[in-house]
């Protein structure tokens, strides 16, 4: 900051010696200086006559080519823009037929107040001093045109449509061809409107009685600029019927050098300025860097937390399914239950064949016994199965129902992880575009002023050691266990 102080002092120092003193002792008052007179007054407005529609005996028809045209537009297109909108918010408030314009142009052209434009006329020197064979001539039309040019600038509320340097008289001179506009709020009437007397009022000018009107002021204005135009072409104005002179071409060019220097002397403020918020900026990012490179770092490591959960919830959801799996296994195996059936029924079948005659039962007396018996270990057997296979069945349901509680938890602990894990992403990214937006501006300000960004840097890390020791020497020494041997 105090290398970027003394290179501006220089910078300021430089300006002042070069401008102020090497500058205004250069001009000296042996400078060449050629007098004119400066006229202005308004025209009658021939446009004809402006635009060489019409040739007077006055005119030089070969030197037409060397008139000067600064505008021509269409006078009827300008007033369609200028007064079309207002014209139809004044006539839809009408309720009376013969209260409606129908065409403004036509309307003020007919007006006993207004005029349809106005016409101002300057000319710089005479015919015997600034003739059009005389040295000066091309001088004198040159601040005409540099005046012409930027007539709308210093007077918004003149609509120029019409502008030429006439070349082919005697003298160069200048039409200004404008329609004045007044854009107040009325009671009665168009708001916006024409009227010169209202444009000149907008524009900060006042009369001060029937010896200068504000049309007069305005005028004496406008030569007051023409003035200042031609002291840069280094002409200055005598003005008629006084004995005052203009200021000399020496003494405008020493003001013109003090604003220089005066206008240096705010830029190096508004520079000094700029680059003390410029440091306020970069500590400000690099703080908020930090502070994002530090969440960026804490998202990073819930997400991996979250990202283990995840997958220990899957692979408890996986062992889930393996138990029920296995389970499935001890159903009982309804092909045995099938074969069992069916020697039970060919034992019966065998049993009732034989105990069809009393003699079968005689010849047959011990394979009745003998079926009789394979009956009995049957019918245990399927008593002994179908005990084991309730026990089964009950086990199974209970063990069902706990699998299924268990599954639908650990579903609905993987699908709120799963969501942490969704949010947890989105806030990360959200972090790194942030942490880029910074980098960004971080790298701009590299580009801009490195020095200041470094030292900023500097700044900020001395802070933090300070805000550290800090900490430190407020930190309350642990005390040591004493373990009762006092």
């Amino acid at each position: 900051m105090l290398r970027t102080d003394r290179l501006l002092c220089r910078l300021h120092h430089f300006v002042s010696r070069s401008c102020g003193v090497h500058h205004l002792n250069s001009y000296k008052e042996s400078d060449r200086i050629v007098q004119r007179t400066l006229s202005g007054c308004f025209g009658r407005g021939d446009l004809n006559h402006n635009n060489r529609s019409i040739i007077t005996e006055n005119v030089n028809k070969d030197r037409i080519r060397d008139d000067i045209i600064i505008c021509q537009r269409s006078l009827k297109k300008l007033y369609h823009e200028l007064f079309d909108e207002a014209l139809e918010e004044y006539n839809n408030k009408q309720t009376r037929r013969d209260r409606k314009i129908t065409n403004y142009q036509e309307h003020i052209r007919h007006s006993r107040q207004e005029k349809e434009f106005h016409e101002a006329i300057f000319q710089v020197g005479n015919r015997e001093d600034t003739g059009l064979d005389s040295d000066m001539c091309k001088e004198a039309a040159a601040v005409l045109e540099e005046y012409a040019r930027s007539f709308e600038e210093r007077n918004p509320h003149l609509k120029l449509f019409n502008a030429v340097i006439h070349m082919d008289e005697s003298t160069p001179h200048l039409h200004l061809d404008f329609v004045p506009v007044c854009d107040e709020k009325r009671k009665n009437g168009m708001r916006v409107r024409n009227s010169l007397t209202g444009a000149l009022r907008q524009q900060g000018l006042e009369g001060e009685g029937i010896s200068n009107t504000i049309t007069m002021a305005w005028l004496e204005q406008e030569k007051e600029h023409i003035g200042q135009l031609m002291l840069e072409h280094g002409i200055e104005w005598v003005k008629l019927g006084t004995h005052e002179k203009h200021k000399s071409v020496s003494k405008y060019k020493v003001e013109k050098l003090r604003e220089e220097i005066d206008a240096a002397d705010k830029l190096l403020d508004m520079k000094m300025s700029e680059l003390s918020s410029v440091e306020d900026q970069v500590r400000a990012a690099e703080s908020t860097l930090e502070d994002k490179k530090q969440e960026l770092s804490e998202s990073e490591e819930n997400l991996s937390s979250v990202t283990v959960e995840t997958e220990k919830a899957d692979a408890e959801l996986s062992k889930k399914v393996e138990q029920i799996n296995r389970t499935l296994k001890y159903l009982p195996d309804l092909k045995k239950h099938e074969d069992a059936e069916h020697e039970y029924l060919v034992a019966v079948s065998e049993l009732h064949d034989m105990l069809k005659s009393g003699m079968s039962i005689l010849r047959n007396k011990e394979s009745i016994i003998s079926r009789i018996d394979t009956l009995k270990n049957l019918i245990q057997k399927a008593m002994d199965k179908r005990d084991k296979a309730e026990l089964t069945i009950y086990d199974l349901r209970q063990r069902g129902e706990e699998v299924t509680t268990e599954r639908d938890n650990a579903l609905e602990k993987l699908n709120a992880v799963r969501a942490e894990k969704s949010a947890l992403y989105s806030e990360l990214k959200t972090v790194k575009a942030e942490n880029m937006e910074y980098s960004e501006v971080l790298a701009m300000l590299e580009r801009i002023a490195p020095t200041i960004l470094r030292q900023a840097k500097e700044m900020l890390r001395e802070q933090q050691q300070r805000e550290q020791a800090q900490q430190l020497a407020y930190q309350p020494p642990k005390k040591k266990k004493s373990w009762d041997l006092e």
